[in-house]
């Protein structure tokens, strides 16, 4: 192994250290030292060799299985023969100590090439990407993945480069990051990791192929695709941001290099290559004629389509549900055509009201091709107009116009899928597949019943906004018993509806998980079914394990299910591991820009996060897309007494009361301004109302908890807790990360709370 750092060449080696690896190893010096693991030069006694000990941070040993995992992780890369992967020659754990020995090669890194000579030159960066590749593929055919390749873990002796440090991002990732996101640590390095290991979810050998094509691109411009910035912008830009052309900096890159660079850095792995060798192969062999100049320098993807969101011109403005499902749908059918890359959602719901030109617009999303169109209904009838337009020159390539009866909608659908694909074959994109669309169901009214449910779960969430999703889904159902969307609608709705009505929990609940296994066992491929499931394991059975599974196996399903990365991003920042949720909660926003509920989600976590400035930037935006949202307010006033601006907090909270005068959660913030400020009255006047609400109907327990932690009244919180406990009410799964419970977290009653609720 060569010396990961010239920084810490030389430096002195712990005697504990020397004396436990004595009859082994004489260590001579520190050669190397990074975030998890330190380098040492020694001496193989047995075989009286040059060798390199890694050592792991001691602190680590201490992780909980750590020390199993990491000697069987290290035992399985031993295995690995390959003359592009540097061999581990021995392994071992004394007095606390975790290391492993390979080779001292002498040499260099290709960190520390590239420090000294900035921009490689191209047919350097190819061989060394092409031996890279050679050794990820050996690799993944034995089913084990590196998870992270960088610079710093490419040795170059002699020119022939080595991968170095397989298993040891395996081991640590095994641990789930609970310990040691205490430690300080991140497994993997931001600058490299793909969107899926950014995000948390499980990866192949397609993670590994992005990392790679991240170093190549560092090989040829002298800087990864995301540079600078904390590891936490980066990680988020890793999931969201799509990567710069490479010609702009480097006018000398051939098109096939770029292009296969390009398409292995994809979001999403079943885009990329199907193995690392492929996308070596790919760097060196000429373009496909159909692929000819697939970046512009413009930045636009020869192969990329954008759906514009449709225009509502119907009489009635609450057709919009319409339209932007037609958007939706098209969306997903094409993004069903092999060889054809497709905006996500995201990217052109940011857009939504926009008139932009032609040009403008495929400039701004980086598509050579846009479709968008007009919708307008007029009793059962439909009217739309759509037209395919070449970004590139404004050219129109197609346009139609079709009167149909609202029950032909899927028929309009797949026709416009299939004729986009047609006219596209006629460019240079002869070899794209026929669309494969998916019925959810084959019944047009209980479809239009579904996504009119979905627009007011989404778009006007609150207790008449989920009263009216009910409805729609329940009507679905009657025309259509086995629908499984709009079951996965009805659990949803339930799940939610306690929240706004101040319900007791259990006939929710339990209504919301019924509904969610009938969905599931109607089709168990619905990512919106398991998210569903999820979100009750979570909040009302506190399930940890399985809910995470669920979350998991939704976002596997559909990594686009914004909905499902939102309420994944609030079981992590329940189990306190805030940079995952902050990161999950932020690609939902991208993944649905629109949806308030979303924006105002990644809000309250920015205050669990105890990070009440961003929180108050973001709310505040938030706050501007649907004025009359009450909990938006409510929450915006948490982050406002967070900061400790009690008189905005104040406006806030009241502004929420006055939407919805007796909403217990914004009068127990209000009392809690007014405790902080010192008005003791106040808070005994808004007791005394709570009171008097209680009397007439039901009102949280978690209300009055909130209260008595603002007075610093420990025994009536715990009094209240206890209620909430016996009620099962959610909020208890926040306990760890509650900022309205700070002011009695050092009871020694809150530890025993936490290991009650199985959150130490």
């Amino acid at each position: 192994m060569t010396g990961e750092s010239s920084l810490s060449a030389g430096a002195v080696v712990p005697e504990r250290l020397r004396q436990a690896l004595a009859d082994r190893y004489s260590l001579r010096q520190e050669i190397g030292r990074g975030g998890m693991a330190t380098v040492y030069l020694a001496t193989d006694l047995r075989h009286d060799r040059p060798v390199a000990v890694k050592v792991l941070r001691p602190d680590l040993a201490a992780v909980h299985g750590l020390p199993e995992r990491f000697l069987r992780e290290i035992r399985i890369a031993a295995s690995l023969a390959h003359p592009n992967i540097l061999p581990v020659h021995d392994s071992g754990e004394l007095e606390g100590y975790l290391y492993f020995v390979m080779p001292y090669l002498g040499g260099e890194s290709l960190r520390e090439r590239i420090t000294r000579t900035g921009q490689l030159p191209i047919e350097q960066a190819l061989r060394i990407t092409g031996a890279i590749a050679s050794a990820l593929d050996y690799a993944h055919r034995q089913r084990i993945v590196h998870r992270d390749v960088k610079p710093e873990n490419i040795l170059l002796v002699d020119g022939h480069p080595v991968v170095a440090d397989f298993g040891i991002a395996r081991a640590l990732s095994d641990t789930k990051g609970e310990r040691l996101t205490v430690l300080g640590m991140v497994i993997g390095t931001p600058a490299y990791m793909s969107p899926e290991q950014a995000a948390g979810e499980e990866v192949d050998g397609r993670s590994d192929q992005y990392s790679l094509a991240c170093v190549a691109y560092e090989m040829l411009v002298g800087h990864p695709p995301f540079p600078g910035g904390s590891a936490r912008a980066t990680l988020a830009r890793q999931i969201v941001e799509e990567p710069a052309p490479l010609k702009p900096e480097r006018a000398a890159v051939p098109p096939a290099v770029e292009w296969a660079i390009m398409k292995a850095l994809t979001k999403e792995p079943a885009t990329r290559f199907a193995s690392a060798t492929e996308f070596a192969d790919a760097l060196t062999r000429a373009v496909p004629e159909t692929l000819a100049a697939p970046v512009s320098v413009s930045g636009r993807d020869a192969r990329a389509i954008a759906v514009l969101p449709f225009v509502n011109a119907s009489p009635d403005p609450e057709d919009e549900y319409l339209s932007d499902g037609l958007t939706e749908e098209l969306i997903n059918a094409l993004a069903q055509v092999e060889g054809l890359h497709v905006a996500s959602r995201s990217t052109v719901f940011a857009r939504k009201g926009r008139v932009t030109d032609a040009r403008e617009a495929g400039a701004a999303l980086g598509a050579t091709f846009l479709l968008d169109g007009v919708l307008r209904r007029s009793g059962q009838r439909l009217r739309i107009t759509a037209q395919l337009t070449n970004a590139l020159d404004g050219r129109l390539l197609w346009s139609a116009r079709f009167d149909r009866d609202a029950q032909e909608v899927f028929a309009v659908q797949e026709e416009i899928a299939r004729t986009i694909v047609v006219t596209l074959r006629g460019t240079l994109l002869g070899d794209l597949s026929d669309p494969q669309p998916k019925r959810a169901t084959d019944n047009a009214r209980a479809y239009h019943l579904y996504l009119r449910g979905r627009h007011a779960w989404a778009a006007r969430r609150g207790p008449e906004g989920l009263a009216e999703a009910i409805r729609f889904f329940e009507q679905a159902i009657d025309e259509d018993p086995g629908f499984a969307l709009a079951y996965t609608g009805l659990s949803d709705s339930y799940a939610l509806v306690l929240d706004y009505r101040g319900v007791p929990v259990k006939e929710g609940m339990e209504r919301a998980k019924a509904e969610a296994r009938r969905a599931l066992a109607l089709d168990e491929s619905l990512a919106e079914a398991h998210t569903s499931l999820a979100w009750v394991l979570f909040i009302y059975d506190w399930d940890w394990t399985e809910a995470e599974n669920e979350f998991r196996r939704a976002i596997e399903l559909d990594p686009r299910y914004a909905t499902a990365r939102q309420w994944y991003a609030w079981l992590l920042i329940a189990r306190g591991r805030v940079e995952e949720a902050l990161m999950q909660a932020r690609l939902a926003v991208e993944l649905d820009p629109p949806s308030v509920s979303i924006r105002r989600s990644l809000g309250w976590l920015y205050i669990m996060a105890r990070q009440p400035e961003a929180a108050i930037a973001y709310l505040r935006r938030t706050v501007t897309l649907d004025p009359t949202a009450e909990e938006t307010h409510r929450v915006l006033g948490m982050a406002y007494l967070q900061k400790g601006m009690l008189e905005d907090a104040r406006a806030a909270f009241e502004e929420a009361l006055a939407m919805a005068p007796e909403t217990a959660y914004a009068m127990a913030g209000l009392a809690a301004t007014h405790a902080k400020a010192g008005r003791v009255d106040e808070v005994e006047r808004l007791l005394a109302e709570l009171d008097a609400i209680r009397a007439q109907r039901y009102v949280s327990p978690v209300a009055y908890a909130m209260i008595h932690a603002a007075r610093g009244d420990a025994d009536q919180t715990f009094a209240w807790l206890e209620q909430a406990w016996t009620e099962r009410r959610g909020w208890l799964t926040y306990l760890k990360a509650e900022p309205m419970l700070d002011p009695i977290r050092g009871d020694p009653r809150f530890g025993k709370w936490l290991r009650r609720m199985k959150l130490d």
